[in-house]
C-alpha cells in the first residue's frame, strides 16, 4: 500500500543577529505587565530596528504561500521571570502566520500542539514519527521561528538562570525575553464568491 502525507504544516526556522546593547537597551525601555508588554505594537517603538530582519523572513514565508502584500499588525514582548509557568496552549486568532524572535540566552522551550484534537489522546511518542502529538523547539538567541496562527503552543516553565563566561551563575536569574508578532495577508486574494479584499488599520487605543 503507498502512502502520501499531504496537507504539510509549514514552520520557518532562521536566525537573526542580534546587538545586544541594543537589545538590552530595547527590554529595559520596554514596560510590561506580568508577562506581556503594554505596547501591542513593539515592532514599531522600542524594538522597531527589528522590523526589517523580520520583515525580510516574514516576506519570503508569505511568498511561499502566494501572498504578495501582508501586514504584521501586533507585535508584543513577552518577559517571563525564572520560576513562571504559562498555565495554558493558546492560539492567535484573526491572523494566518505567528512568529517568535528570541532575545536573551537559554530561552525556555516551547511547545507546539498537532492541530487535530484526536491526536492529544495518543500516548507517549517521537516528536517527529507520524503519530506525534506534539513538537517542542529548544531555541537560542536570535533564532526566529515562524508558524501557522491555528497552532496551539505553550512556553514551557522557564528554569535557566544567566552565565558568566559560558558558565551559570545561581546568584542571578536570568529573563527570558521574546518578541512576538501577528499576520496578516491584505489586498484583494482569492477567487469567484470566495475573492476578498482586506486592509487593516492601526489599533485604536
Amino acid at each position: 500500500m503507498n502512502r502520501e502525507d499531504l496537507f504539510a504544516c509549514p514552520f520557518w526556522f532562521d536566525k537573526i543577529e542580534l546587538d545586544t546593547e541594543q537589545v538590552d537597551n530595547a527590554i529595559k525601555s520596554t514596560p510590561c505587565y506580568l508577562a506581556m508588554s503594554v505596547d501591542e505594537n513593539v515592532l514599531d517603538t522600542t524594538f522597531k530596528f527589528l522590523f526589517d530582519p523580520i520583515n525580510e523572513r516574514v516576506y519570503k514565508a508569505m511568498d511561499q504561500m502566494g501572498f504578495l502584500n501582508y501586514s504584521i499588525f501586533t507585535s508584543w514582548m513577552t518577559k517571563t521571570v525564572a520560576g513562571y509557568r504559562h498555565e495554558l496552549d493558546h492560539m492567535h486568532y484573526n491572523s494566518l502566520l505567528s512568529g517568535v524572535v528570541y532575545l536573551t540566552d537559554n530561552p525556555s522551550p516551547l511547545l507546539f500542539r498537532h492541530p487535530m484534537p484526536w491526536r492529544w489522546l495518543s500516548g507517549p511518542n517521537n516528536e517527529k514519527s507520524l503519530n506525534s502529538n506534539k513538537f517542542t523547539l529548544t531555541p537560542k538567541k536570535g533564532d526566529i521561528v515562524l508558524f501557522p496562527s491555528h497552532i496551539h503552543h505553550l512556553i514551557l516553565p522557564h528554569k535557566n538562570v544567566a552565565t558568566v563566561n559560558g558558565f551559570p551563575t545561581f546568584a542571578v536569574q536570568s529573563d527570558r525575553c521574546s518578541i512576538a508578532f501577528n499576520v496578516h495577508p491584505t489586498g484583494q486574494y482569492g477567487i469567484r464568491d470566495s475573492r476578498i479584499n482586506v486592509s487593516i488599520h492601526p489599533n485604536e487605543k
